[in-house]
């Protein structure tokens, strides 16, 4: 019988338990990368269905939130037109118009990576009580308090359910999946 031992890695240079969340989020990226690294340039900014997106703009619209929730919502980053000319920022407004980007897959993985490293930069200043403090994001008429825990399981989440959609997408497309086991 075979065994696999499966736990979080401590993340060197991050408080205990920020460094439980940063590892969450590195492995959930990291099977986003195994996912996405092999698919052609071609094929990255196909649409499998009229009016889906295509899977580099989904990858880039993670290193959107990603950028978002760390920039703006946590530093209080006030959003600029250099910011909105970021490859991407609104990515997913024009499904169609992405492939005239003509971004590669190398491209889309990089921008994430590049936006990942900033927030580990930021998350090795923190210690474990800045989890309990409370950010106040307002969009339209709502106003939202969140803990820089929940955002940070929240962007978990968001990473994992798209990566979800792009594996659905890879299989629409008929691009080879691979095992997580």
């Amino acid at each position: 019988m075979k065994l696999i031992r499966r736990d979080f890695p401590k993340v060197e240079g991050v408080s205990p338990e920020v460094s439980h969340s940063l590892a969450a989020m590195e492995e959930v990226q990291e099977q986003l990368r195994r996912s996405v690294r092999e698919i052609s340039d071609e094929d990255v900014a196909h649409l499998a269905v009229p009016g889906a997106h295509s899977i580099g703009a989904l990858v880039l619209h993670i290193g959107e939130a990603e950028w978002f929730w760390m920039n703006c919502v946590i530093k209080g980053h006030a959003l600029t037109d250099e910011d909105r000319r970021q490859p991407f920022w609104d990515v997913l407004e024009d499904p169609e118009g992405f492939a005239n980007k003509n971004y590669s897959t190398q491209f889309c993985l990089d921008t994430i990576d590049h936006v990942r490293e900033e927030t580990r930069k930021f998350l090795a200043t923190l210690d474990d009580a800045c989890l309990e403090k409370t950010y106040s994001h307002t969009r339209g008429e709502t106003t939202m308090e969140t803990t820089l825990r929940w955002i940070l399981h929240h962007l978990v989440d968001h990473e994992a359910q798209h990566k979800g959609q792009i594996l659905m997408l890879k299989r629409l497309l008929g691009l080879k999946d691979e095992s997580w086991i």
